[in-house]
């Protein structure tokens, strides 16, 4: 297992904070696009489709063929919204990290190993918190796809978790995808608990893509597990 230290942002991990950030989004395309294929209201559509194009034309293969056109627009779709969020993204919070993290009461660190950065994770206050909480957003985690099950993705939860509790936070809350698996995997094992789980169109509910809420309550003498 390689060392790595983890250390707050500076000006001149932009670049690389850009690449993983991205790359780790983009990988997602493919899960939710294997995760459209296995949906019920998906499967009936395209069988419901090869059938009538056999029964009208009686051709097998032009309904292979609309079947697989249809599946493209699908795929290309999926990879988009992928793509266009990524983009949202760099727009905005990423386009100045030290702006829209250090200087807005909130933090953004690395994880380094060598002399490369291989992770990262930012968090910010929660505007507007339920009524007596005090809540810390966890944002962006993401680690090199090279340099996985090392713990480092854990190391950075947990350094936003101490954070949050040398701040005075009650809470921290964090927002993903149904279809990242390993996140999901990551934040249930270390004890976040699933809070709310909503979908941000029509689109997406008939897609059953949900976004999922987690919140990890902060006992008052809390200390992070190594």
């Amino acid at each position: 297992m390689a060392p790595y230290h983890i250390r707050q942002y500076q000006e001149r991990d932009h670049k690389r904070a850009l690449e993983l950030f991205s790359r780790g989004m983009k990988e997602h395309s493919s899960a939710s696009f294997r995760r459209m294929l296995t949906l019920p209201q998906t499967l009936l559509t395209l069988l419901g489709m090869l059938v009538t194009i056999v029964l009208v034309h009686g051709s097998w293969l032009l309904a292979t063929v609309c079947c697989l056109l249809v599946l493209l627009c699908l795929r290309l779709f999926d990879w988009h919204s992928w793509r266009k969020y990524v983009s949202t993204c760099l727009q905005a919070d990423m386009a100045d990290i030290t702006k829209s993290y250090l200087n807005a009461r909130g933090s953004f660190w690395v994880a380094e190993s060598g002399d490369q950065v291989v992770g990262i994770v930012g968090c910010l206050p929660v505007k507007d918190p339920p009524l007596g909480r005090k809540q810390l957003q966890l944002f962006r985690l993401s680690v090199s796809s090279q340099h996985r099950g090392q713990g480092i993705a854990k190391a950075l939860v947990r350094t936003v978790l101490q954070f949050a509790r040398d701040q005075g936070y009650s809470d921290v809350v964090l927002e993903t995808s149904i279809v990242q698996y390993s996140a999901l995997a990551l934040y249930q094992a270390m004890g976040f608990r699933k809070t709310d789980e909503y979908f941000v169109s029509i689109f997406t509910r008939l897609m059953s893509f949900s976004i999922v809420r987690f919140t990890y309550s902060l006992p008052f003498d809390w200390e992070p597990q190594m």
